[in-house]
């Protein structure tokens, strides 16, 4: 009945480290240059995002949208000496108004995992607004 009673609490934990284990498996956005939600009167001159582990760059699509444009970034590639965070040099100048960044990555599963976020950039005299308003 021991031997039973162990077999089967083994069992339960492999069962449940398993899918915890493969879980994490999957590549999470840890930190992005704009930040996400962020409002600044500086527009990014490029998007980095860093991510929990290694990317492929051959299988990683980052783009940038205002409404229903796509703006182009120029040399999607590896940060140097960092093989978990992406940069893209954006083409041209931000004017104000709200970015919508989207990503696509794939993790050492193979199975490719997307996510979005947004950031603001607002008119100097916006920001000056705001802030005496508060």
């Amino acid at each position: 009945m021991r031997l039973l009673t162990r077999s089967f609490a083994l069992f339960a934990v492999l069962t449940l480290a398993v899918p915890l284990r493969a879980a994490s498996a999957h590549p999470r956005l840890l930190k992005s240059t704009p930040v996400a939600d962020s409002r600044t009167p500086a527009a990014p001159r490029q998007v980095t995002l860093t991510f929990n582990e290694s990317l492929d760059i051959a299988l990683t699509r980052v783009t940038l949208h205002h409404g229903e444009m796509t703006l182009r970034l120029d040399s999607l590639r590896l940060v140097a000496d960092d093989d978990k965070s992406v940069t893209a040099t954006i083409i041209g100048s931000l004017a104000p108004g709200r970015y919508t960044v989207r990503w696509q990555v794939t993790g050492d599963d193979g199975h490719p995992v997307r996510g979005t976020f947004s950031f603001e950039v607002v008119a100097p005299e916006q920001t000056a607004w705001r802030s005496e308003g508060r």
